[in-house]
């Protein structure tokens, strides 16, 4: 099982347990292990000690702690020459979560909600690439499942700020998803039929035993699918269609790209779940991507 407050607080009170080192989770002590902890054979102790660390640093994670006196002390007191016994590691998760009920409530209101995310992510682009509205290669669609991702989480920081995942959750995320892909379609149109200046690389190969897409469709790499997330992300969700595509054509034509593809791949960009990384990533890029445009004005001046 992962490790929570939630999860420790339903061990078995007369059941010991430690940490596999397969799995990396917690598992109930069997009898070779007890036999191990007591005569201090093999890793028996070791698993008990790694467990007693995971616990600490699984329940200050759970309320978005760097530390806690109380909970070292009791981590620190703890017995590792035996397997941990149940019904001390429950209580031990039942006082830190009663001393720090509120932000375990609110990292496991986010928690969920991008656990909604992923699913809602993973319908939605099947769906795309049932409707050919994304090109179907594996690469791009881990390209836009992240995208995907990445435009719904100003909705989990939403579930974070409220202590709560809403019932509509699954809805609004559907909406702020759709809107992304949208755009990104809006502007595989526009350089395709009205021969904007974007120059991003479309192709209608729909890879191997799929026929030819009728629309052309953006193959996306590590810079390209960067400057699609730095236009489309603001810090409350997708930015409207005109201003994206208006970024898009003035910022990120292919010539000016390529100039300053640094400012893009050099920008850290967390994982999706990460809070708010799509947006941190966003702002951050962008501000480095339009400052270059001085230090290149100022070198093709003195050309």
């Amino acid at each position: 099982m992962n490790i929570t407050a939630a999860s420790l607080s339903r061990l078995e009170a007369g059941s010991d347990y430690y940490l596999s080192n397969t799995t990396g989770t917690i598992k109930k002590a069997n009898l070779w292990q007890w036999f191990k902890c007591l005569t201090g054979f093999g890793d028996g102790r070791a698993k008990a000690q790694r467990l007693a660390e995971v616990v600490k640093a699984s329940l200050l994670a759970n309320a978005e702690l760097q530390q806690d006196a109380a909970l070292a002390g009791e981590i620190d007191r703890l017995d590792t020459k035996h397997s941990l016994s149940g019904a001390t590691l429950r209580d031990i998760a039942g006082r830190f979560q009663s001393a720090h009920a509120d932000a375990i409530a609110a990292v496991d209101a986010r928690r969920e909600a991008h656990g909604l995310a992923e699913q809602v992510a993973d319908a939605s682009v099947a769906d795309w690439v049932e409707k050919k509205r994304i090109l179907a290669a594996p690469e791009n669609v881990a390209y836009v499942r992240k995208i995907a991702l990445y435009s719904v989480q100003h909705l989990e920081e939403k579930a974070y700020g409220e202590r709560k995942v809403p019932s509509d959750l699954k809805g609004r995320m559907e909406t702020a998803m759709r809107k992304a892909i949208e755009a990104i379609n809006t502007m595989e149109f526009m350089q395709a039929a009205q021969g904007s200046r974007l120059g991003f690389p479309l192709t209608k190969d729909n890879g191997e035993n799929r026929p030819k897409l009728n629309t052309p469709r953006f193959k996306f790499d590590e810079l390209h699918f960067r400057a699609v997330l730095a236009a489309l992300t603001t810090r409350d969700g997708p930015a409207r269609l005109s201003d994206f595509t208006q970024r898009m054509i003035l910022l990120f034509q292919e010539d000016i790209l390529q100039e300053r593809k640094d400012a893009l791949l050099k920008t850290r960009l967390e994982p999706p779940e990460t809070p708010m990384a799509g947006f941190l990533f966003a702002d951050t890029a962008t501000k480095v991507y339009k400052a270059m445009e001085d230090s290149e004005w100022n070198r093709q001046s003195m050309e």
